[in-house]
């Protein structure tokens, strides 16, 4: 699976901004920790531009934000491209999670009213291309309905989307398991308003 992680921004189609766009050459090193209950991801990347930044992953508000402290001080990620891997016997959670490509921004540019919460939940993160056993790598072009279901431990974000085959599929992210699941195939007939 591959995903698309947006703080501030809302992405309909996903267009990079070359002047603040990095692409990963190597990932240094990699771990995780649980921080006052919430399980966090901490990234040392190697761009191929030669820039070396420390990134962290919040998996409870699905957010990546740059090591406080690191040479960056007054810049802000907004937009990460990661695959996310399915299986389970990694070295840790950090292992199954790889920014290939991602976003950093001035700070100055995000100072306006209600950037500070940022965006609600299911537009944090989103499908962009995946693959399981029966389909093969596809990719998604729309994404029809998106919602968040609070199943009291955890939270799913439900997304039904539109393939470059033109066919509909209803993925699930589940937030304390990092992981994306492929529930079904739906049929285009069901969708009343489109």
């Amino acid at each position: 699976m591959l995903a698309l992680y947006s703080r501030y921004h809302r992405i309909d189609k996903p267009v990079w901004r070359p002047d603040y766009t990095r692409h990963l050459k190597r990932v240094r090193s990699c771990h995780c920790r649980t921080d006052g209950g919430i399980r966090k991801l901490f990234y040392s990347i190697e761009t191929t531009s030669g820039e070396i930044f420390d990134l962290n992953y919040n998996e409870e508000d699905v957010t990546w934000t740059l090591q406080p402290g690191s040479a960056s001080a007054h810049h802000i990620i907004d937009r990460v491209l990661a695959r996310i891997l399915r299986h389970k016997h990694t070295h840790s959670r950090a292992h199954r999670i790889v920014p290939y490509r991602f976003e950093i921004l001035p700070s100055s540019l995000i100072d306006q009213p209600g950037a500070a919460t940022g965006l609600p939940l299911t537009w944090r993160v989103q499908p962009f291309r995946f693959q399981s056993g029966i389909i093969p790598s596809t990719q998604v072009t729309d994404i029809v309905t998106r919602h968040l279901e609070n199943v009291m431990v955890t939270k799913h974000l439900h997304y039904v989307v539109q393939t470059d085959q033109k066919r509909f599929f209803h993925l699930v992210h589940i937030l304390d398991q990092g992981d994306w699941r492929l529930m079904q195939e739906v049929d285009e007939e069901f969708f009343f308003v489109k």
